[in-house]
C-alpha cells in the first residue's frame, strides 16, 4: 500500500505501481521526495522504519533539518545511486539515495531504507532500473500537468521578452492554451542568486523548487521561469496588487532557497516591477523588475520606489564605476575627508536649494551654510543656482552612492552579475 501526496491521477497510479513493486521485491520501505526532501509518496512500512520516516509519512513533510542535511551531502548533484550516511541526532538510519532526473533539472530522490549497509549489488542495480522508470513517469506527468511544458516556457519567455512581434505570438498562445490571465494587474518578481561559498544544491535546482512552491499559493494566478541563477515570478489579479501580498510570496521563494541551500549560503537579490496593462504588459514589468532587482539594496526592491535611481540602474554595469560621477563632484569629495560639505550640498538638493530647510535639518546658523555653500561653489567651479548644474551634482550624488554600494557589495565577494535579460 503506497501513500501519494501529489501529482495527476493517471500518473499517480504508474508512479505508485512502480515504488509499491519495488519495495515488496525488496521487502524494505521505499520513498520519493522532491528536490527539497518533502515526501511526494511512500511504501508501506516493513518493520525497517525510523523516526524520520515516520514522521514524513505523517506530516508529509520530514522536516527542513533533514532535507538540509541530506542536501549537504551532496545529493543534489549526485549522478547515480550513492549511499546516504546515517545521523543518529536526526533519527535517520542510512539509505540509498537515487537521484531522480529529467532532461536538464532534477525531479527529486528514491531512497531506499538499508541501516545496516545489506543490499546486494544486483539489488543496488535493481534499485537504479526502478529509478530510471521512476524518473520518466515523473516527467511525465510534468509534462502532462503542462506546467513546464517546453512550449509553455518559450511562450512565457517570449511574453516576458523585449521583441514585440514575439510578445504579441506569445499573447495569443495563452489565449488559445491558458495562462497568465487578461487580469489588469501583472506583478514579476526578479530573483537573481549569487552564492557565498559552496551551496547544499545547485542554484538552478534550489530556484526551481522555491518559485514552484510559492507560484502554489491559493487563490494566485501564477507562472515561473527559472534559468540559471535567475527566476521569474509573474503574478497575475483583478485587485490592485498588495505590497503585503507580493513580499507573502518573496519570503516563501526565500524560506525555499534556504532550505535547499542553505541559510547564509547564498545572497539572493529581489526586484518587484508592476503594470496595469495586464497581460500585454508583462515584459514591462519584468523590465521594471530586472532593473530592481540590480538596486544594492537588502530585501525587495520595488521600482516604484526607485525614483531617479530607477534611470540610473538602466545603465550598464562598466558605466557604474566610481570614475562615472561627474568631476565637479569627485574633486568635491577628494578636498572634503570629513563629508561635511558633501551632506550639506545633499540636505540642499534634497530641499530644492532652500536655504531655510536645509539650515533647519543640519541644525546650522544660515550664515555658517552660506558659507558652507561658497566653498562648494569654489571647489566645484559650478553655480549652485543653475537648475542644469544642481541636476548634475544631484544625479552625481545619486550615481556615487549606487557605484559605492556596488564597489562594497564586490569587496564582500556578494554582488549579483549585471541584470541579463530574460
Amino acid at each position: 500500500m503506497v501513500t501519494f501526496m501529489t501529482g495527476t491521477p493517471s500518473v499517480d497510479a504508474r508512479l505508485l505501481e512502480l515504488i509499491d513493486a519495488l519495495a515488496e521485491h525488496l521487502g524494505r520501505s521505499v520513498v520519493v521526495d522532491d528536490p527539497a526532501i518533502r515526501l511526494i509518496c511512500a511504501s508501506r512500512h516493513f518493520g525497517d522504519e525510523d523516526a524520520v520516516r515516520v514522521r514524513a509519512v505523517l506530516q508529509r513533510d520530514a522536516g527542513a533539518d533533514v532535507g538540509r542535511y541530506v542536501l549537504s551531502r551532496g545529493a543534489g548533484r549526485w549522478h547515480g545511486a550513492h549511499v546516504l550516511e546515517a545521523s543518529q541526532d536526526l533519527g535517520l538510519t542510512a539509505r540509498l539515495c537515487v537521484p531522480l532526473h529529467g532532461p536538464g533539472w532534477l525531479l527529486g530522490f528514491l531512497m531506499v531504507i538499508d541501516a545496516d549497509g545489506s543490499l546486494t549489488p544486483d539489488e543496488i542495480r535493481h534499485i537504479e532500473k526502478v529509478s530510471r522508470d521512476v524518473a520518466s513517469v515523473m516527467h511525465a506527468g510534468v509534462i502532462a500537468s503542462g506546467g513546464d511544458s517546453v512550449e509553455r516556457t518559450a511562450a512565457l519567455r517570449d511574453l516576458l521578452g523585449d521583441d514585440e512581434a514575439a510578445r504579441r505570438a506569445a499573447e495569443a498562445w495563452f489565449v488559445r492554451n491558458g495562462g497568465p490571465t487578461g487580469s489588469a494587474y501583472v506583478t514579476v518578481v526578479s530573483f537573481v542568486v549569487t552564492t557565498l561559498g559552496t551551496p547544499d544544491a545547485s542554484v538552478a535546482t534550489a530556484l526551481q523548487v522555491a518559485v514552484d512552491m510559492a507560484a502554489r499559493t491559493r487563490g494566485v494566478a501564477a507562472q515561473h521561469l527559472v534559468d540559471q541563477d535567475r527566476a521569474i515570478l509573474l503574478l497575475a489579479s483583478e485587485a490592485v496588487p498588495t505590497r503585503a501580498g507580493t513580499l507573502e510570496h518573496v519570503r516563501r521563494v526565500t524560506e525555499g532557497l534556504d532550505r535547499v541551500l542553505g541559510a547564509g549560503s547564498y545572497r539572493c537579490a529581489v526586484g518587484v516591477g508592476i503594470s496595469t496593462e495586464g497581460r500585454a504588459g508583462a515584459w514591462r514589468a519584468r523590465h521594471r523588475a530586472d532593473v530592481a532587482s540590480r538596486a544594492p539594496s537588502a530585501g525587495a526592491v520595488f521600482w516604484d520606489d526607485l525614483g531617479v535611481d530607477a534611470v540610473l540602474l538602466e545603465l550598464p554595469a562598466e558605466v557604474m564605476v566610481p570614475e562615472s560621477v561627474p568631476a565637479p563632484l569627485r574633486r568635491l569629495m577628494e578636498k572634503d575627508p570629513s563629508g561635511r560639505l558633501t551632506s550639506t550640498l545633499r540636505s540642499f538638493l534634497d530641499h530644492g536649494g532652500s536655504v531655510a530647510r536645509t539650515a533647519a535639518e543640519l541644525h546650522m546658523h544660515r550664515t555658517s551654510l552660506y558659507y558652507r555653500l561658497d566653498r562648494i561653489r569654489e571647489i566645484t567651479s559650478l553655480d549652485l543656482d543653475s537648475g542644469r548644474d544642481r541636476l548634475q551634482l544631484h544625479l552625481g550624488l545619486h550615481l556615487h552612492d549606487l557605484t559605492s554600494q556596488f564597489r562594497h557589495n564586490e569587496d564582500r565577494g556578494t554582488a549579483h552579475p549585471d541584470g541579463q535579460r530574460w
